[in-house]
Formats: C-alpha cells, sequence, structure tokens
C-alpha cells in the first residue's frame, strides 16, 4: 500500500508542465526536426508555408496523427492537451500569415 502510493507521486512529479504559448510548443515539440521562417530542425518539412498547403484540420490530424496522413512517415503522434494543440496550430496559421513575414 505505501509502496503503491510512493509509486502515485512520483509518477505525478513526471508529468511535464503544460506549454503556455503556441511559440512555446513548437520549441518544445516541433523546433528539433521543423524549420519555421529560417530557424529549426531539417529533418522534417520546413513548416513556414504549412497552412498555404494545407487546411486547419489536416494539420491537426498531422500533428495528432501523423501515420494516418503518411503511413511511411517517421514523425511521431505529439502527446499534446487540446490547449497545446490549439495554440500551436493557431502559432503556425500566424507564422504562415503574410504580415508575419519580414521584408
Amino acid at each position: 500500500m505505501l509502496l503503491g502510493s510512493l509509486l502515485l507521486i512520483i509518477l505525478a512529479g513526471c508529468r511535464r508542465p503544460e506549454y503556455p504559448s503556441g511559440e512555446a510548443v513548437f520549441q518544445g515539440e516541433c523546433v528539433k526536426c521543423h524549420k519555421l521562417n529560417g530557424k529549426g530542425g531539417t529533418k522534417g518539412p520546413d513548416l513556414t508555408t504549412l497552412f498555404s498547403k494545407k487546411d486547419e484540420d489536416l494539420v491537426r490530424t498531422i500533428i495528432q496523427d501523423p501515420r494516418s496522413v503518411k503511413p511511411d512517415g517517421t514523425m511521431p503522434p505529439a502527446k499534446l492537451s487540446d490547449k497545446e494543440l490549439d495554440m500551436v496550430v493557431q502559432y503556425l496559421k500566424q507564422q504562415n500569415s503574410p504580415s508575419a513575414k519580414k521584408p
């Protein structure tokens, strides 16, 4: 009984805190593999023009279950809360808008 309680306490402490913004989600989960506006990894596709090619529903599906769209892909499913998913999708949309582009 005591061991079980101790295990629950330890496991609760292993949870990561929720990301506070879409940019934080991107920096914590995506930037290692994906480039955005010239910065980031190169293993995955550049996301700078993502919304010129894909709609929001498809982007959400790709983030949550990438292999449902590309079965032979290497991207792992994101382990995000609904709020974090909303934030990162909105962040990517903002970064893809013409006003986000630098002259």
